[in-house]
Parts: C-alpha cells; sequence; structure tokens
C-alpha cells in the first residue's frame, strides 16, 4: 500500500501512535459489474518474515529483468506521469507489486490457481510455493494474520488521512454446505466458534485504537461480518425462502405488488415482521411455529420454485441463537464506537442477513443523544448490480425514517453475478434473473445509488431529525464514480471548495456521514486521491478494506473470491491498469 504525503491539518496535531431516474428491471442480456466486495492487504509479519524480505528483491530481480520489454509496450512516460505515491515506493515493493499483477493478467491465471494451489499444497512442493505466495500474492493483499498484525498498518493509513475497515478472511467453503457426518458438524461449530472469537478480539482492538483519538475524529474504523460464517448457511437458505413466502402469504403491500412503482424484485427486502422467524425473542407477538414450518409453494414474483427448501425442526432454535450472537456483537461494535458492517453474500442467503440487518439496526442505530456515541454503528451492504436496487433503497430508507433509527449503507456494484445468472438459468426460475442485463445499467444503478442517497441525506440533515441521519460507505474502484460523488456532495450543499486550498470541506453537519473505500492492496492511487481532495479535518472520507488471517486459512478462498471478483480485475480499472501504472513508476526509476 503506497501512501499520500499527510496533508496539513485543519485541527491540532494527534498523540496517538498505536434522485436521478433510477433503471427499472430489463430483460435483456447479461451484466458484467465492476465489483467490489471484502478485500486484502500486505506487509505481512510473521517469524522469520524479516529476515526473508531482505532476500524478496533477489527472488524477484528476474521478474525485474523480464519486465523492461513489456514496460515499453504499456508505458508512455511523456504523456503518463507517474503517480505521485510510488515515487515513495521501494524497488523491491515495486517489483513485487507488477509481478503480482501481471500474474493475474496472464490468461487462465485467475481460473486455474485454487485448483492448482489445491493440487501443490499435498505435494513436498507446498512449502516452497506457501513462501512463493506469503511474499507475493499475500503480501500484496494482506497486512498481517491477525487484527493486531494489521494495526501499525491501520495507524499509518489514518495518519494519511484514510480510514480502515478490518475484515477476518476465512470464510465458508460452500463446496461442501450439503455434506454430512458427526465429525464433520463439530469441526464446522468450532470453526464457528472462532470466527466468532476472532469478530469479538477484531472489534476491542479497533475500539482502542479508536479510544486514541480525538473525541470529533472518531467513527472512522469498522469491522465486516460475514454472517455465513456464524451458522450453518444451509439454515440461512431455508430461512430466506420461508420469509419470501411468509411475506407474500400476508396482505400485499405496494413493495410486495409486481407493477407497482415501489415493488422490490427479488430477493425482496426486509421487514420488522422477519423476526417471527430470525429472531422469535425478540418479538412481542409470536405466530405458531407450525404455521412457519407449513409455508410452502412458489412465488412467482420471488421467482420461488414449489421444491424451494423450507424451515426444518431445530432450525428456529439456530437462527434465534445466531440473533444472541448478532446482538452481542452489535453490543461490543457499539461499546467500542466502531462500525460493524454487514457484508452482502449470495441472493438465496440475502433475505436474511437483509432481516438481520434491519432488526439491528432497529436496536443499536437509534441515536442516544451521548456525543460520545457514533451512529449509525449497524451498516448494511447494497449491492446495486441487483434489479432490485433503485426500490430496496427507497424502502430502506422509509423504514429508517418511519422507525426512528439512523440507516448505515454500504453501496458496491457486486461480485457473484456469474454463480447468480447460472444458478437462476440451471434452476429454471421464472421471470428474468436477478441481475442487470448490461454493465451500463448496472452503472447507471449505482450513480442513481449515489444520487438518492447523497440528496437524502442532505434533505435529512436539514430536517426536524438531524440525529437519524444516513451515512454511506461507496464502495468503488471507479475513477468516474468517485468524481460522481464528489460533484453531488457539492450540489447537494454537503460539501464546498475550499477557496484557498481549492480542496473540498464538508459542511460541519455532513462530516463523517459519506465515505469512499476501495479494497487493500488494489487503487491506490483513487484511494490517495480521495484522501487528498479534501480538507484534512481529522475525519477521512477515503477507506480501505483490509483483509487479514493466517495463510493456511486464507489461501484456499484467495482463490475462490478471485474468480467470484474476475471483473473487478479486468480492464483500465482492474489489473492491467494496476500493473501499467506500477509499470510507469519503474520505467521512470530506470530510465529518468
Amino acid at each position: 500500500m503506497i501512501r499520500p504525503r499527510t496533508l496539513p491539518s485543519t485541527r491540532p496535531s494527534t498523540s496517538f501512535t498505536p434522485r436521478l431516474p433510477l433503471p427499472r428491471p430489463s430483460s435483456r442480456g447479461i451484466a458484467a459489474p465492476r465489483s467490489f466486495s471484502s478485500g486484502s492487504g500486505h506487509n505481512h509479519k510473521s517469524g522469520s518474515g524479516s529476515s526473508r524480505r531482505r532476500y524478496l528483491p533477489l527472488t524477484l530481480l528476474p521478474a525485474g529483468l523480464l519486465l523492461l520489454p513489456a514496460l515499453s509496450c504499456d508505458s508512455d512516460p511523456a504523456t503518463s506521469p507517474p503517480p505521485s505515491p510510488l515515487t515513495i515506493a521501494p524497488v523491491s515493493e515495486l517489483l513485487r507489486s507488477w509481478f503480482v499483477w501481471a500474474m493475474i493478467c496472464t490468461p487462465g491465471m485467475v481460473d486455474y490457481s485454487p485448483g492448482l494451489l489445491s493440487l501443490i499444497s499435498r505435494t513436498p512442493l507446498k512449502t516452497p510455493v506457501e513462501w512463493f505466495v506469503r511474499h507475493t500474492f499475500f503480501a500484496q493483499f494482506n497486512p498481517g494474520e491477525t487484527v493486531a498484525e494489521c494495526l501499525p498498518e491501520v495507524r499509518s493509513l489514518r495518519k494519511s488521512n484514510i480510514g480502515a475497515v478490518v475484515n477476518y478472511s476465512a470464510e465458508v467453503d460452500e463446496s461442501g454446505l450439503h455434506e454430512s457426518g458427526a465429525e464433520k458438524r463439530e469441526r464446522e461449530e468450532k470453526d464457528r466458534q472462532r470466527r466468532l472469537e476472532q469478530v469479538v478480539v477484531a472489534l476491542d482492538v479497533m475500539g482502542e485504537f479508536e479510544k486514541t483519538l480525538p473525541l470529533d475524529q472518531r467513527g472512522a474504523s469498522g469491522f465486516a461480518l460475514k454472517i455465513t460464517g456464524l451458522i450453518d448457511a444451509n439454515v440461512l437458505e431455508r430461512a430466506s425462502y420461508t420469509m419470501l413466502r411468509m411475506r407474500y402469504a400476508a396482505p400485499q403491500t405496494p413493495i410486495t405488488t409486481p407493477n407497482s412503482a415501489a415493488f422490490v424484485p427479488y430477493p425482496g427486502t426486509p421487514e420488522s415482521a422477519d423476526g417471527q422467524v430470525l429472531a422469535r425473542d425478540h418479538m412481542k407477538k409470536l405466530v405458531d411455529p407450525k404455521e412457519l414450518f407449513s409455508l410452502e409453494g412458489k412465488v412467482d414474483a420471488m421467482g420461488t420454485k414449489v421444491e424451494d427448501v423450507r424451515l426444518k425442526e431445530g432450525d428456529l432454535e439456530q437462527l434465534a441463537t445466531l440473533w444472541q450472537k448478532l446482538r452481542m456483537l452489535g453490543q461490543r461494535a457499539k461499546d467500542n464506537n466502531v462500525v460493524l458492517v454487514i457484508d452482502a453474500e449470495h441472493t438465496w442467503y440475502q433475505p436474511a442477513l437483509d432481516a438481520y440487518t434491519l432488526l439491528l439496526s432497529e436496536e443499536f442505530n437509534r441515536p442516544t443523544g451521548n456525543p460520545k456515541d457514533i451512529s449509525p454503528i449497524i451498516y448494511g451492504t447494497y449491492q446495486s448490480y441487483l434489479t432490485r436496487q433503485p426500490t430496496h433503497l427507497l424502502a430502506a430508507i422509509a423504514h429508517a425514517e418511519a422507525n426512528g433509527y439512523a440507516l448505515g449503507l454500504k453501496v458496491v456494484r457486486g461480485a457473484y453475478y456469474l454463480q447468480e445468472r447460472k444458478k437462476w438459468a440451471d434452476e429454471g426460475r421464472v421471470g428474468n434473473d436477478p441481475i442487470w442485463p448490461t454493465k451500463p445499467a448496472t452503472d447507471l444503478s449505482y450513480n442513481g445509488a449515489i444520487a438518492t442517497l447523497l440528496s437524502t441525506l442532505s434533505g435529512q440533515l436539514k430536517g426536524k431529525h438531524p440525529e437519524r441521519a444516513l451515512s454511506v460507505v461507496f464502495g468503488t474502484h471507479n475513477t468516474e464514480s468517485a468524481d460522481s460523488i464528489c460533484e453531488n456532495l457539492v450540489k447537494y450543499g454537503l460539501a464546498e471548495k475550499d477557496k484557498e486550498s481549492g480542496l473540498l470541506r464538508f459542511d460541519p453537519a455532513a462530516k463523517g456521514h459519506v465515505r469512499v473505500a476501495q479494497l487493500y492492496g488494489m487503487k491506490d492511487d483513487l484511494t490517495n486521491s480521495m484522501a487528498t481532495r479534501f480538507v484534512n479535518d481529522g475525519n477521512p472520507v477515503a477507506y480501505k478494506y483490509i483483509s487479514y488471517g493466517a495463510l493456511a486459512e486464507v489461501m484456499p478462498f484467495l482463490g475462490r473470491r478471485a474468480i467470484e471478483n474476475k471483473s473487478l480485475m479486468s480492464g483500465e480499472q482492474g489489473a492491467a491498469g494496476e500493473r501499467k501504472r506500477v509499470g510507469r513508476e519503474l520505467w521512470r526509476r530506470v530510465f529518468g
């Protein structure tokens, strides 16, 4: 990660050390959105890592010699001056970064690497290959194996006016979800407990870091949570189909009525009543569980089929236990003043994930009146590549305003479009799949979300309850989207250009309500641009999503996530652009 020069702060120095028109669903071809999902970072430290790093330039020297001809093809130093942050990077780091991006650009590398790594891990080559991966791909995207190892990088980023959201990147491998056996169940339960403990540790560590900051500079640290890591994902799938059926068994509303302007397509939008399935001890009035178990049949409006799974005995108890775990995490996040971001996942889990997010928001995003408390503390993830996005956003805003809490959002394009489209077609579901038909349609959805949310924020800050105003993190690797965010901030009176510096300055009421994030190890030029585009008032606009985890845990998933995020790696906004950016700086170092 290359950081920008630290801008002069307008605050005293601190002593810490440790509504555009929105698209509607269409029936045309495939979408190929640029994705943004949980990511990773670099600068790993472990065991003899420091001595090994001394030899890293030697191991990458052959790559450096081989890349010179390629640099001359990719680079035009006369017309494309290198970004200034790269000028402070060691040559060894530049060589490593160029090598990583060149490998990712190699045809077939992303598709075949998971299987190849799995095969090699069972051979005598395992040790040297792991060393190689640790000092190249892992080092590019992960700053450490634990949140404590990431903390120095979090501090360093903050000094450069960049906030951080950390993410424990050991996830559930869905390939074995339908396997059975007592030994497997016991192992999985231990894994879930370990993940839960990791979340608690991370919230505490990030909370301690936040306490070192002045009161008005807190709130720019967070943790991104994948709920599927805390429960058998099959239970979430059964709960999701049950809730879709339950919503359509109830009297219809504009949100659940096809052809209504407010209709939210599959996977729908959450309701407070979803607690009947997910959090029964949270509900004041309960329906008979027999009614929930009896819900079956198709719901054409949601693409739900007769054969789709329904609740089993024991599911309600598991879901209630998960709810108590999530409430504990929500309280821990609130006590530490650390944002808890609920990640989006596949749509067949999303109704349950959305509903848990809504229930947590109702409990923890209500303003307390204490200036030490940040609000909102719970953020949901909104995927712009889903055709539901425009009306889903409006429904979420309306629910928060009607129920007296501040809405927290992370807006992304999305990462799973290949799997979503394939599953829908393979299973012969009714109607169009849930993904926008084209990349431009996804972009329009994302840009529409920018306008909708920033105009809404402006209105809420001027309204009767500014303490309930929404907050949003825009996750994007797209320069045009970042420009649009800045333009809309000015358009809706949330920021203005400082007359002396020419930098953007937030209206005091809007400070801390809008962030722009990229994955750690990627698009540093965009992150640095956002960090230096605003007056440094101690509350960062730029964010990095930092992934961490033990190499043995992370390796099986790095390749799988690369496949899921192939669209992120493609084109000038992806790996090819990163390779050229680093290549230009190497060319400048070598040839002046």
